[in-house]
């Protein structure tokens, strides 16, 4: 039986420096612990927001006890992660870089990093009015900056930041992703027609300052190795990999013996008519189905289709529903022909 814990002392042995202290130090974090021994815990499943994560003795049951529809599962021992697959197969695995943290930048690198801004382009503080200019950024990222926080003045409260202008329309920016106590934990983006210009470096350059001048740490956490490599450059250092699996409500309601006499009639190229997701072309592997898509963000890439119905599919990375009829695909309420 798995129970809710308030006593966060009883699992902090089990965590020791790994992921607890850092998610205590969120204020107004709503962190939720479970457990199946409520006085003296082996095992333990923070949950936090759309993550979950396990430490102490791998513990099925614990796995099994989603909190949300969609999330992601870590753990720093593979043992738990032989569990996550166990339990959801068709959970997608995602690489992601730790970084050290770093109490001793150069001052004077990081301020050569923000004089070194071209011309043509202008950094800002994120205030007010530049707050409500980042959701007509022409890039999903960018327009992203500030959407950890619920609302504006939660942002302009608690989170920081800085944006780089080019006519006036925000093109790059780094952010406060989460709000510490005592720091924050740094989210850059640049569109993608403005990279290679050095923006991201003086952009992330001033957040850092910024963080000295008021006494505030920049943490670092890094979503691929260019971000790995910037942060090295600003002045951090790599610390290890790390893997976390993605399960949403798709995995979950899977069909576990699905009758596939039909998929082979489901297989060809489709009239991509849904801009932000194009799913072009269905075929079968190995007894699967697969989709050709496309999107603005990714380009091309496939995916699996995962059954969850005599003609309803999901995405194991996503909330997308397709639905097959007759010579042709519903795909997000939007009609695709069959070529």
């Amino acid at each position: 039986m798995v129970y809710e814990l308030t006593d966060v002392s009883k699992v902090a042995h089990l965590f020791g420096d790994w992921m607890l202290p850092g998610l205590l130090d969120i204020p107004n974090l709503e962190l939720k612990i479970f457990v199946t021994d409520p006085d003296t815990p082996r095992s333990a499943m923070l949950y936090e927001d759309e993550a979950e994560y396990f430490a102490g003795e791998p513990d099925m049951e614990l796995v099994e006890n989603r909190q949300s529809k969609e999330t992601a599962l870590l753990s720093k021992e593979k043992e738990w992660e032989a569990l996550f697959l166990k339990c959801y197969p068709e959970a997608e695995p995602t690489t992601r870089y730790a970084i050290h943290r770093c109490n001793s930048f150069d001052r004077d690198k990081l301020q050569s990093f923000v004089d070194a801004l071209p011309e043509g382009y202008v950094l800002r503080r994120i205030d007010s009015e530049i707050y409500d200019m980042i959701p007509l950024a022409e890039d999903a990222d960018v327009q992203d900056l500030v959407g950890d926080y619920k609302t504006k003045e939660a942002f302009l409260n608690q989170g920081r930041g800085f944006v780089v202008l080019k006519d006036g329309k925000v093109v790059a920016g780094a952010s406060s992703a989460h709000s510490y106590r005592n720091g924050i934990e740094i989210e850059i983006d640049t569109d993608p027609s403005e990279r290679r210009k050095g923006l991201a470096t003086a952009v992330g350059a001033k957040l850092i300052l910024s963080c000295m001048d008021d006494g505030l740490e920049p943490r670092w956490d890094a979503a691929n190795l260019i971000s790995v490599h910037l942060a090295e450059k600003l002045g951090y250092r790599f610390d290890r990999e790390y893997v976390y699996y993605w399960v949403n409500e798709a995995q979950n309601l899977m069909l576990k013996d699905p009758d596939k006499s039909k998929w082979p009639d489901y297989c060809g190229d489709y009239e991509p008519l849904c801009r932000d997701f194009m799913l072009k072309r269905v075929w079968m592997q190995d007894g699967s189905l697969y989709g050709l898509t496309h999107n603005e963000m990714k380009g091309d890439f496939t995916f699996k289709l995962l059954p969850l119905g005599e003609n309803t599919f999901g995405r194991a990375s996503g909330s997308v529903r397709i639905e097959f009829g007759d010579n042709c695909l519903v795909i997000d309420g939007i009609t695709c022909k069959k070529l």
